[in-house]
């Protein structure tokens, strides 16, 4: 089996959310298995903010998140097929057998929005879960290891596509956009699963 393509960082402030679903890709698929045509969506859908001085791509709306992710549920090419979700609400939790742990545990992935303080929301690619912790890739790379005392770790020395982030998993379900690294109130949350189809699910678009 050839290697995994390792993950990659964003290289501005703002494109998280594109280094996600790149970072998602290279998880679940080797890298000649990827169409480029799909990398370009990715760039077209993303990065469509405009801030309140109309300066466009200070980061990425979650309906362009909900819309890359219906367009990737259609495409098929060669051995190229996923399944997306988008969830939101009350429907984004870590608690009891939720559709996110039910993804991760199919060996799918996510990408999930959370809460980093100041009204700024940030996206991560949710890779795993246990009975304790969350744990996930950060593309925005970090120098502490204690993010929130005892809730919130960076993992230094993560490689190639482990985590590099880990959250208590009753901090990150807390219903407070007071609170770092956390989803935030109901209103707020935003999530999109997104796994490789069972054979028989696969069809042409």
């Amino acid at each position: 089996m050839a290697a995994r393509t390792p993950f990659s960082y964003q290289v501005s402030a703002y494109d998280c959310v594109p280094i996600s679903f790149i970072n998602a890709l290279a998880y679940l698929f080797e890298r000649d298995d990827i169409p480029p045509l799909v990398i370009q969506k990715i760039y077209l859908y993303c990065l469509d903010t405009v801030t309140a001085q109309g300066e466009l791509g200070h980061g990425t709306t979650g309906l362009a998140v909900a819309l890359l992710g219906n367009w990737l549920q259609k495409y098929r090419e060669g051995s190229f097929a996923l399944s997306t979700t988008y969830l939101d609400r009350e429907k984004v939790n870590c608690t009891g057998r939720s559709q996110l742990e039910e993804c991760l545990n199919r060996k799918g992935t996510a990408l999930v929005r959370l809460h980093t303080g100041k009204k700024l929301w940030h996206y991560v690619l949710a890779l795993s879960m246990d009975d304790e912790w969350f744990y996930a890739f950060d593309p925005c790379r970090r120098k502490k290891k204690s993010i929130v005392k005892g809730a919130v770790e960076y993992l230094l020395d993560a490689r190639e596509q482990q985590p590099n982030l880990r959250i208590r998993r009753q901090w990150l379900d807390t219903l407070s956009n007071r609170k770092r690294f956390a989803l935030g109130t109901l209103r707020e949350r935003e999530c999109l699963l997104i796994e490789r189809p069972k054979l028989n699910e696969c069809y042409p678009g």
